[in-house]
């Protein structure tokens, strides 16, 4: 199997489940939606009915519940596309393309972010490129 494919699988999975909070949503959605249409037409109305059950049930999940949910989302579209990408290897490089388009325009979850931190004594460092929940008991 091609390691370069599963890379991006990966990727697309994260970036499809990253963007659903995000204003950049509807951008990276539309972007989906059309390469299924392009790719598996007959199947394109069924996925954007799963996008958008996806989504909601990221929304909807509890506090405590939601990296949980979040991850499982996450292998199930990196799966997703991982099956459209090794059917068809055009879809990979469309694909590939749409999360460049997304990341010139700076869409939110699709671009890199460096930390530096330092705790001293007893300090403690929380840093996060995106939602962080603490529960400290």
């Amino acid at each position: 199997m091609d390691p370069t494919l599963i890379a991006l699988a990966s990727a697309g999975g994260t970036a499809v489940v990253s963007a659903m909070a995000t204003e950049g949503w509807n951008t990276l959605r539309s972007g989906v939606v059309t390469l299924w249409r392009q790719f598996r037409p007959d199947s394109a109305d069924e996925l954007e009915r799963e996008l958008d059950t996806t989504r909601s049930a990221l929304v909807a999940a509890q506090a405590d519940e939601v990296e949980l949910v979040r991850h499982a989302l996450q292998s199930a579209w990196q799966g997703r596309m991982l099956t459209l990408f090794l059917e068809d290897p055009a879809a990979a490089a469309e694909f590939e393309a749409l999360l460049s388009r997304l990341g010139d325009v700076g869409s939110p979850g699709m671009t890199s972010t460096s930390f530096h931190a330092e705790a001293r004594d007893h300090g403690r460092v929380y840093q996060a490129g995106g939602n962080q929940f603490i529960s400290e008991r």
